[in-house]
């Protein structure tokens, strides 16, 4: 029988009705294949993943299929977005073994975990070069009953083999002239090494760079957001003017295509071409608030209206399709399709559907030229002049060259037009990490409006809203979870982003507590997931008591920038950040230490270990601290945030712009006061700064106007160059 009925996942909830004795990944699984001397089929999986719809159309509602695998395997479904932590380490099997990797990941295991065979997608019938997938069950049955003993043999050498690999580059096998270079003597970081690391990565990105459409040369073409704002940084530090440009040149062009929605805003997973035109359809909640982070970024540097539109379509779109206005959060993503043999219907065009929205003829013919209509976007092969084939709106350069008036009123037609149409399905779990990413992005978007602003409060209050389930959450479990409702079961990357939401929402509301509940989750991040004798962290707890399954057996930790940026670099910088604030010796040593761990593989890994190096910027040159104080709506204070938010091609200001925390505290307001008042009594070298706060409100008391301190390791002193 399927076992799926009580599961919470979206995509094992999907296959609940399938004729395939489904199990989830348990224990209980890999126990009933022992007793029966089974393999695993391991089908991993998401239910916004286009294929993974096709292959359970094709096979796994197939009554045939199900009778051979119910009958020569036990089958585990997994959802990748559930059990990241699974899927990571079954994709690098598949990769390493047939080459490629994605979803759907069809693998087949021995009942102790260990892989033996695997691909991505079969299809029913033979097809792409590919056998039929009846064919692949019949023959691996097979080859497992005739020669069960070198199976389970190979398997575990498979495993030492790739396992064994990836620890190549630890401190144990370092080239220590780099970390002679990297550490001074004083076990501090050599600024000028990391600028030049820095500057090597992007180096190394720009020598793979298209000069035609941006990104990488390659296609399919994947956004590289962590290699983008290694580009940023790389004009930061070592003013090198070509990184900021190959920024804003791949930015604007994926603007321009139809990787972006135009039509209902945000982002898809990524382009099948090189143009960043034809995308992969699914909208992914985590690829939309690293966007919606970087794009801003670029905004704070170039003032671009360009990138303005993005931010806000990108915004309107995150707060719109994928927020709880109830309950807070954020759900995990829009599927790709509406059903059988859709690919992107919801999103495509049709030129009679357009003539139905602009009836107009010279309408009509403009809407056409703006969004090229019949080129490069079209979906399905036909004659020129039919109206069947769907199209991709994108537009030939950007919105530079359009007039963005008509561009405007065409979007607000199409989509009032478009929200008729039977939508895709939305995931509507809140996944910790995606939640964390989203609420930091927020908060980096926040802190550049003046704190009067009326932006800033609407995305506080949404940031805020959205933050505290996933803290009654720790408070109840001592745990974030990885999702809402599921109490336990997180990985290293939903600690360390709600770390970061946290310490975003620390400095754009000021309230103390955010900053507490940082610092605990760190301790609890620390305790469970840092390896204490050599750096770095594990993907997953190092504490779990009793013996993983298979290949969690083996637990992870790299800098390797995949879909995202890597769970160590982020765990580094939400780390930086807290050294920053808090001054812990210990935040020091575990930067340190994790730099010398990784520095090897970062050498080799360049741009695609950017996030790890953006984690050295944060550390190495150290943020300052500007406490603000005085009276919510003082013009002084909005003339403050206005002038180190503005736009500058002075690197100093630059510097200030990205590289410091500038808290507002509105000492007329007693609910801020008396929460920093009831910090007073914090042990010596206990978050320092709520002292310093509490100092700095005294100050204002007695002066009466409007101050700016700035904040050392010890101290916080008025800057009287501003005041």
């Amino acid at each position: 029988m399927n076992n799926l009925k009580s599961e919470k996942g979206s995509y094992l909830k999907s296959a609940v009705n399938q004729p395939v004795y489904w199990y989830p990944w348990c224990t209980e699984a890999f126990e009933k294949a022992k007793e029966r001397d089974l393999p695993v089929l391991l089908d991993i999986g998401a239910v916004w993943c286009h294929w993974c719809h096709v292959m359970d159309r094709e096979s796994y509602n197939d009554n045939e299929a199900a009778a051979i695998i119910n009958e020569n395997f036990i089958a585990v479904k997994v959802d990748k977005d559930e059990r990241p932590e699974i899927d990571s380490r079954y994709q690098k099997a598949v990769s390493v073994f047939s080459g490629n990797g994605g979803w759907p990941l069809t693998a087949f295991l021995t009942y102790d975990g260990y892989f033996f065979y695997g691909g991505t997608y079969f299809p029913k019938d033979a097809n792409y070069g590919i056998p039929s997938y009846k064919s692949v069950l019949t023959e691996i049955s097979k080859y497992y009953r005739e020669n069960r003993e070198a199976v389970f043999a190979q398997s575990v050498d498979f495993y030492n083999r790739i396992f064994e690999e990836s620890g190549k580059f630890s401190i144990f096998n370092i080239n220590i002239k780099r970390i002679n270079d990297a550490i001074k003597k004083d076990d501090s970081i050599n600024v000028d090494y990391v600028k030049k690391f820095l500057n090597e990565g992007a180096l190394e990105f720009k020598l793979h760079f298209d000069e035609d459409n941006g990104g990488i040369d390659e296609s399919p073409k994947f956004f590289c957001f962590s290699a983008l704002e290694l580009l940023l940084w790389d004009y930061i530090i070592n003013k090198n003017r070509d990184s900021l440009s190959k920024g804003v040149f791949t930015l604007k062009k994926i603007a321009s295509g139809g990787v972006f929605d135009h039509v209902g805003g945000g982002f898809h997973r990524y382009s099948t071409d090189k143009k960043w035109i034809i995308p992969h359809f699914e909208k992914l909640t985590e690829v939309n608030a690293t966007a919606l982070r970087i794009y801003s970024y670029y905004y704070r540097l170039t003032g671009d209206e360009i990138f303005l539109n993005i931010i806000n379509r990108t915004l309107n779109f995150i707060t719109g399709d994928l927020y709880d206005r109830l309950g807070g959060g954020f759900y995990a993503s829009v599927d790709a399709d509406l059903g059988s043999g859709d690919d992107g219907k919801f999103f495509t065009w049709t030129f009679d559907e357009l003539r139905d929205v602009f009836p107009d003829k010279d309408e009509f013919n403009r809407v056409i030229k703006l969004f090229s209509l019949g080129k490069d976007g079209r979906m399905h092969i036909g004659d020129a002049d039919s109206s069947d084939f769907s199209n991709v709106l994108y537009t030939d350069n950007t919105t530079e060259t359009i007039s963005k008036r008509f561009y405007d009123k065409a979007i607000v037609r199409l989509k009032s037009n478009r929200d008729k149409r039977k939508k895709p399905f939305v995931d509507k779990i809140k996944y910790s990490s995606i939640n964390g990413n989203v609420i930091y992005s927020i908060t980096e978007l926040s802190k550049t409006f003046s704190p009067f602003d009326p932006n800033r409060k609407r995305l506080n209050d949404i940031a805020e809203q959205s933050i505290k389930p996933f803290l009654d959450i720790f408070e109840k479990n001592g745990d974030v979870g990885r999702f809402v409702g599921e109490p336990g079961g997180s990985v290293l990357e939903d600690n360390v982003y709600i770390i970061l939401s946290l310490i975003g929402l620390f400095e754009v509301v000021s309230k103390p507590f955010y900053l507490v509940y940082a610092k605990r989750i760190a301790d609890y991040v620390i305790k469970n997931y840092y390896d204490s004798d050599r750096g770095g962290f594990f993907d997953i707890r190092h504490t779990t008591k009793g013996s993983m399954i298979g290949f969690l057996g083996y637990r992870e930790k790299n800098i390797a920038d995949y879909s995202g940026y890597s769970q160590n670099a982020t765990a580094l910088i939400a780390i930086s950040k807290l050294y920053v604030l808090t001054d812990e010796v210990r935040f020091k040593n575990i930067i340190l230490k994790s730099f010398k761990y990784f520095i090897n593989e970062a050498n080799i890994l360049k741009y695609n270990a950017s996030g790890y190096l953006i984690s050295l910027v944060h550390y190495a040159l150290r943020a300052n601290i500007n406490i603000v104080a005085g009276k919510y709506g003082d013009k002084a204070i909005s003339d403050y945030f206005d002038k180190i938010y503005s736009f500058s091609k002075n690197n100093d200001k630059i510097k200030i712009n990205f590289n410091s925390f500038n808290i507002f505290i509105d000492t007329h307001n007693r609910d801020i006061v008396e929460s920093y008042a009831g910090f007073g009594s914090y042990k010596k070298g206990d978050l320092p700064i709520f002292g310093e706060i509490n100092k700095i409100i005294a100050e204002y008391d007695r002066v009466k106007k409007f101050l700016v301190f700035q904040c050392g390791d010890k101290s916080c002193n008025v800057n009287r160059d501003i005041t």
